[in-house]
């Protein structure tokens, strides 16, 4: 397949964080993966690519080219992380900082409604485009991370943005979002959801447009459509 993964991180990277876990296991099956990523990991392969989230012209001008490079595309996955203002019980009755709040909503929600506007020629019927969200997002009322605003706010707006796409689209593409549960402290359950994770990124069909799918343990298979509980 050809893939285009929006935030692996490095091929040269420790194992135990899922885009560069993703990179790796999906390239050593064969598949074509384009990684790109806001920082230039150096790794020297032909398919790690750089782009300034933060300038449109950069990025058309590198979709572009993956545009000549890669004519049909079978799955987007977008999995970058960044700034994620405000976040800290200080930044909220202070004067807030127009410029993380600017960056914020680029890397996670304009950033990627560009990549996806600017390669859509790209996506055929059967392409799949997934954004990798949180529960946290949907999760008002929670009592963990209770100062954290910029990272569950820029997840529920790139959610939003992913759904209304699924159900405005014009081409048979497959626009769905993941709520995983990815315990990195806990390394075997991390270890059982990435693969839930991986498996249903390659095999799951079109019955899953337009919805939010979650893991409740790490164990659902698949993953379970609108149950939302945040793991602690």
């Amino acid at each position: 397949m050809n893939i285009i993964l929006v935030g692996g991180g490095s091929t040269n990277a420790t194992i135990g964080r899922f885009g560069n876990q993703f990179l790796n296991k999906a390239r050593s099956e064969g598949n074509r993966v384009i990684n790109i990523s806001h920082k230039n990991h150096n790794t020297g392969h032909v398919d790690d690519r750089v782009i300034d989230y933060h300038n449109a012209d950069k990025i058309k001008e590198v979709c572009e080219k993956i545009s000549i490079d890669m004519p049909i595309i079978d799955i987007v996955l977008f999995n970058q992380t960044g700034d994620a203002f405000p976040h800290e019980e200080t930044e909220l009755f202070a004067e807030p900082d127009f410029q993380k709040y600017y960056r914020t909503m680029n890397i996670a929600v304009a950033a990627p409604h560009l990549i996806i506007s600017s390669l859509y020629k790209n996506l055929v019927d059967g392409s799949k485009v997934l954004n990798m969200s949180s529960t946290m997002a949907f999760s008002y009322e929670r009592d963990n991370y209770i100062s954290a605003v910029g990272y569950p706010g820029a997840k529920g707006y790139a959610t939003h943005l992913i759904m209304s796409m699924a159900r405005c689209r014009t081409k048979k593409i497959t626009f769905s979002s993941l709520c995983p549960y990815f315990l990195y402290h806990k390394p075997e359950w991390y270890e059982n959801s990435f693969h839930v994770t991986y498996d249903h990124i390659f095999k799951h069909d079109d019955s899953c447009n337009g919805k939010i799918l979650c893991q409740l343990d790490g164990n659902a298979r698949p993953y379970v459509e609108g149950q939302v509980r945040y793991g602690r």
